[in-house]
């Protein structure tokens, strides 16, 4: 019996996914989440995994043939966060991808997103999806990437925007980006798309682009739910787009947060349609008509509560995680810019604060050594060239600690590095913390970043 997991389970299109797959008696799945869950199904596992921590990912894979990949990071995964979507997306998609490669698997589904034609000024959203591919491309003998736009599915927050925005607005003002074309599918025929592909070797491999058979404008999307939704409102046009004015109006308005609406408005000044040369080749499994999906979302409005859920990690003591991306200079390696952070960052405090490296401890103190700020240790076992981890031990910075640490590893085929601290909890009160030291710590890894592109 072939073994498949889903990474983003716990997402609408994961659930959805794992309802159908559940029926399938050659399968059996192992779904991630990072909250512990006990659901029972004879071929059904939930695995508790961070999809942050490399560990975690590698030994939920085990014993895997194929792995589904449905992350995204627009929402917040810790109490702070240090960092863009794109750089956290980037380290996730790496993570999944070193550990798809430390347990062979065979085969990789990654849902990113519809792209426009002319690629030559992509919003930050869909440069991610591009780069989560080339992440992912190089890991496993067979890649499949199923591009889609907008899913119209129970739980899916794209529709639950538009939804809004018609049933509370007396009058619809339409920017300039509701003009943009839009090919979006229905989430149960994206699920049969994700089925052939799991079973038929002859779509894997490949790049498909999947969207249902109507185009039509975001402007007409919301005209035909407020027809379903027996609602006269009026429509104007308004030539701007101002994609910050967008965003607050469009998150006052939805409730929706404004982590989920930026990168998306972004997104909406590109039309994103099916190519013809790459379009999924069965039709028929992608045949749902656009009227007949929203008639039946609209019927569910019950489950408008999943799609803006905030993450239960949100809800644990506070923690933060600073994720930076940096240059990495030619010839170069992550161990080599570990050391070079070290060496360099005395001189940035200047007589403020001094490093003392000794075997495989770090430690930052104040003036004199016994005044330690915080302690590292380098971990051998999972430390390589590629990528080097210290766990933060302690320190007068730092709360006591479970799994905090810091982190460089290179990505994309080394041409960047990425810095990451994790599940680090200070131990200044917290509105000290985030006003100082967190402050202090992202001004440091900008500095670095520059003094490694005058190296580069």
């Amino acid at each position: 019996m072939s073994r498949i997991l889903i990474a983003g389970a716990s997402g609408f299109v994961g659930k959805a996914l794992i309802k159908s797959l559940e029926a399938d008696t050659s399968l059996s799945i192992v779904a991630l989440s990072r909250q512990k869950n006990n659901v029972l199904h004879s071929r059904l596992e939930w695995r508790q995994a961070d999809l942050f921590s490399l560990k975690d990912i590698a030994e939920s894979m085990q014993g895997c043939d194929q792995a589904v990949y449905l992350v995204h990071s627009m929402l917040p995964s810790a109490s702070l966060v240090q960092g863009t979507f794109y750089d956290l997306d980037l380290i996730l998609a790496d993570n999944f991808a070193r550990a798809a490669k430390i347990n062979n698997i065979s085969h990789i589904i990654y849902l990113g997103g519809l792209l426009p034609r002319d690629q030559s000024n992509l919003s930050w959203h869909l440069k991610s999806r591009l780069e989560v591919e080339e992440c992912l491309r190089n890991t496993t003998p067979e890649l499949t990437i199923l591009r889609a736009g907008m899913v119209l599915g129970e739980g899916g927050s794209s529709f639950v925007i538009m939804r809004r925005l018609v049933e509370r607005l007396p009058v619809m003002l339409c920017p300039s980006w509701t003009k943009t074309l839009a090919q979006p599918i229905d989430l149960n025929d994206l699920i049969l798309v994700f089925k052939k592909c799991i079973s038929d070797p002859a779509v894997q491999g490949k790049t498909w682009d999947v969207g249902g058979n109507k185009i039509l404008s975001y402007q007409q999307m919301m005209k035909l739910t407020a027809d379903i939704l027996n609602k006269k409102l009026p429509f104007f046009s308004i030539n701007i787009f101002y994609p910050t004015l967008s965003w607050l109006w469009v998150t006052l308005i939805t409730g929706a947060p404004k982590a989920l609406v930026y990168p998306l408005v972004q997104s909406l000044r590109h039309s994103m349609l099916v190519r013809d040369e790459a379009r999924f080749p069965f039709l028929e499994l992608t045949a749902t008509p656009i009227e007949e999906s929203i008639a039946r979302l609209v019927s569910k409005k019950e489950e408008e509560v999943h799609a803006f859920q905030t993450p239960v990690v949100l809800k644990a003591p506070k923690h933060v995680r600073s994720v930076q991306r940096l240059p990495l200079p030619r010839g170069r390696d992550a161990a080599w810019v570990a050391d070079e952070y070290f060496k360099w960052l005395p001189g940035f405090f200047s007589f403020i604060i001094k490093t003392k490296v000794r075997n495989r401890l770090c430690t930052f103190y104040f003036l004199h050594p016994k005044i330690t700020l915080l302690l590292l240790e380098k971990s051998i076992d999972r430390s390589t060239s590629d990528r080097q981890l210290l766990y933060i031990k302690g320190g007068l910075f730092a709360a006591k600690q479970t799994r905090a640490r810091l982190e460089f590893r290179e990505v994309l085929e080394k041409k960047y590095i990425i810095a990451g601290i994790h599940d680090f909890r200070p131990a200044l009160p917290w509105i000290v913390y985030k006003y100082t030291q967190a402050i202090v710590h992202l001004i440091v890894m900008k500095s670095f970043a520059r003094h490694l592109k005058k190296l580069k």
